[in-house]
Order: C-alpha cells, then sequence, then structure tokens
C-alpha cells in the first residue's frame, strides 16, 4: 500500500510527512519547499496479539510494539504542492500529477486556519473547504485530460478508453461504474467535455480514496474552519497538528518523554529545562483537546477503512506463536481484506502456497482451509508438505 500526503503549497504537508515518518523533509513557511517527492515509511497501529493471548512479550523485526500497540510499516509519499491550473502544467503540477500514479489512497493537507491561498501564500481568510473542492477538481481535470488524449468514438468503446489509463491502475469495470454513476453511455466513446469531466471525477474517487487532514488546528480559529470541513465532506476528516507530533516525536527519539504515535498524551521521563517544559505543557493541552494530534489517527482511517487494511501474524510454532528461532509474533503483515489463508502462505514464501496442506488459527484454536478469509488480528501457522 502507498499513501500520498497532498495539497496546496504550504499548508503543512511536508511536516506532516516528517512527523509520520521521522523523515528530515525540508520544511519551510513559503511556497514549493517541497520539489521533489519524499518516499519514507510510516506505520498503522493495531492491538499486538502477544497482550490478549497472556505472552510475557513479543520479538517483532518487520514492525515496532510499543506498550502492547504494534505499529506495522506503511508506504508513504510526500509530493510537490499543487496549484490551480496544475493539470495544465502550472506551477509544479505536472511533477505533482505524475507523484500520484502509484498512490492507492490520499490523505489531503488543509490549513485549518485559513491563512494561506491557493498558491500557499500568506493571506487574511481562504476558505479551507475550498482547498478540498479545488483538489477534487484539479485531479478531475487532470485524468480527464488523459482520456482525451485519443480520439475514443473513433476506436469505439470502453476497452480503448480503459487502456489509456492502465499506468494508473484504473480498471475497465472501474470506469463502467463510474460512467454509470454518472449516467452516461460510454459504449460508443467518451461524451463531450463536462461528461467527461463529471466520469473522470468519479474515477478518482473510487481509485484514489482521500482523507483530509485539517492542519494547524491549535491555531486560534482553526477549530470553527474544521467544523465547517466536516460538515461539508463528510466522513474522514481528520483536526490536526502536524507541528505538536513532529515535535513530540522528536522529544521522545531524545529521551526527554515517553511518547507514543496517536496518544493522547505523554510522560515527561528526561530533563527538560525552563522553554522546553513550557512547549510540553501547551503540546499536552493541544493533545487533550484533540485527543491526539490527529496524524496516526488520519493515517489508521485511511488504512483501515479506505484501503480495508488487515494486519495477520504468520508463525512457525502455533504452541509459542514464534518463528524457528523462537522469536515471538515476529512478523506483522498487512494484507487487504479478503485475504485467504493460502494467498498469505504465498505472502510468506512462495513455495509455503505451492505446497500448502493447512493453516491453523491461533486464537481460535482451529483448522482452517485454503480459502479460509483472515481476520484483523488473526495469528496462523501454515502447514506445508515437505
Amino acid at each position: 500500500m502507498l499513501i500520498g500526503v497532498v495539497g496546496a503549497p504550504n499548508k503543512g504537508k511536508s511536516t506532516f510527512f516528517s512527523a509520520a515518518t521521522m523523515v528530515d523533509a525540508q520544511i519551510a513557511n513559503y511556497p514549493f519547499t517541497t520539489i521533489s517527492p519524499n518516499r519514507g515509511v510510516t506505520y498503522v497501529r493495531s492491538a499486538c496479539p502477544h497482550v490478549l493471548l497472556g505472552l510475557p512479550h513479543c520479538d517483532p523485526k518487520n514492525s515496532r510494539c510499543v506498550n502492547g500497540v504494534r505499529l506495522v510499516p506503511v508506504n508513504i509519499v510526500d509530493v510537490p504542492g499543487l496549484v490551480p491550473d496544475a493539470y495544465k502544467g502550472k506551477g509544479l503540477g505536472n511533477k505533482f500529477l505524475d507523484s500520484i500514479r502509484e498512490a492507492d489512497a490520499l490523505i489531503q493537507v488543509v490549513d485549518a486556519s485559513g491563512r494561506t491561498d491557493l498558491h500557499g501564500n500568506s493571506c487574511d481568510f481562504s476558505p479551507p473547504l475550498d482547498e478540498v473542492e479545488f483538489l477534487k477538481n484539479e485531479m478531475a481535470m487532470w485524468l480527464a485530460e488523459i482520456m482525451s488524449r485519443k480520439d475514443h468514438k473513433a476506436q469505439h468503446g470502453i476497452k480503448e478508453i480503459s487502456s489509456s489509463l492502465s499506468g494508473l491502475k484504473i480498471s475497465e469495470a472501474m470506469v463502467s461504474h463510474a460512467a454509470q454513476e454518472c449516467g452516461l453511455d460510454i459504449s460508443a466513446g467518451l461524451p463531450d467535455g463536462e461528461g467527461t469531466a463529471r466520469i473522470a471525477r468519479a474515477i478518482i474517487e473510487k481509485r484514489m480514496p482521500l482523507a483530509v487532514a485539517c492542519n494547524k488546528i491549535d491555531v486560534p480559529g482553526a477549530r470553527k474552519n474544521f467544523e465547517v470541513v466536516k460538515t461539508g465532506v463528510g466522513e474522514g476528516v481528520f483536526p490536526i497538528s502536524a507541528a505538536v507530533e513532529l515535535a513530540l516525536r522528536k522529544a521522545d527519539e531524545k529521551g526527554v518523554i515517553r511518547y507514543a504515535p496517536g496518544a493522547n498524551s505523554f510522560e515527561v521521563v528526561g530533563s527538560p529545562d525552563e522553554r522546553q517544559t513550557e512547549a510540553l505543557s501547551k503540546m499536552k493541552a493541544v493533545l487533550s483537546e484533540n485527543s491526539g494530534s490527529g496524524v496516526q489517527q488520519a493515517i489508521d482511517w485511511v488504512v483501515y477503512h479506505r484501503l480495508h487494511g488487515i494486519i495477520v501474524y504468520p508463525v512457525e510454532d502455533e504452541h509459542k506463536c514464534s518463528n524457528h528461532k523462537g522469536d515471538v509474533l515476529p512478523d506483522a503483515l498487512l494484507v487487504p481484506k479478503g485475504t485467504t489463508a493460502v494467498q498469505l502462505a504465498g505472502m510468506v514464501h512462495t513455495e509455503l502456497a505451492q505446497k500448502f496442506v493447512g493453516a491453523f488459527d491461533v486464537k481460535r484454536k482451529i483448522r482452517v482451509g485454503a480459502e479460509h478469509l483472515l481476520s484483523d488480528g488473526d495469528v496462523i501457522k501454515i502447514a506445508a508438505s515437505r
């Protein structure tokens, strides 16, 4: 899975990315700080099974466990800012749009304070809700332009339309369903102008589902603007302070505090000076009021609710929940909902799937077959023939 962090310039995208990954992306208070994609790894949270199973500890190899919460890696990319008419190549538009081709879902960072316009410049007020609509329109026009590059009417059919979009992981079924939703017949080719744009927007909503991160929620007036965005957009809108999350993760890394990503509080374990103590007090107030910084909550929601991911734990010893070295619950795999036991075997090793005999559900203490659908948090032992 790949999450794209998107939005207009100077909204806090790079701060969000740095907070989510602890990668030092360039951060500054001016447009186009990011001129090329930053790639990194963030995490999605899941209750670690070692707690539920009564095991004294776990030994994560491809993930982390913090206070009984397993942090499982997810790929994430921070792309250049999007400005009006980006689909025509304005600003860094072409770089932005090329950067999201592989993304499975998007988190749009908007300035909830309303103090930067769509070009990323300071202003008295720019409605954050306009940013959301602006992004959707730009992406729809970008896709519509790609769809219209060939004379699909002359080529007679949805297959040709879909073939032009194959590089964007857009299927024929996706195109067909989008046209049906718009009430348009594309069996003989694309409609003109507005009709194609409507279909493109419907496709984008399916292909790249969106969450909205209302950043700078700790700035006066931002909470009111967040409520407007939430009312206008519906589900998937989060109040966040990327700056607070980044500061807390850095303080945790330096041993000043003990902080788990997404938590609504932290513990001071070091010896902060007077200035640091004052800053930590303010950040604790933000966490309390906002039920966390919001960064991790947005990521979790995208993975679980937009991309329908689940986390499973393959083991070799069902009694100790370990691998052959004795490491307890070493691997946590993020897989799509609907993954079967035999598919999990193939993800662990191709030969395991080829020699699959059966599997054992450790939590339920039952044997399951190849087509058994896995559930979030399952601990599974794969049996294979020799």
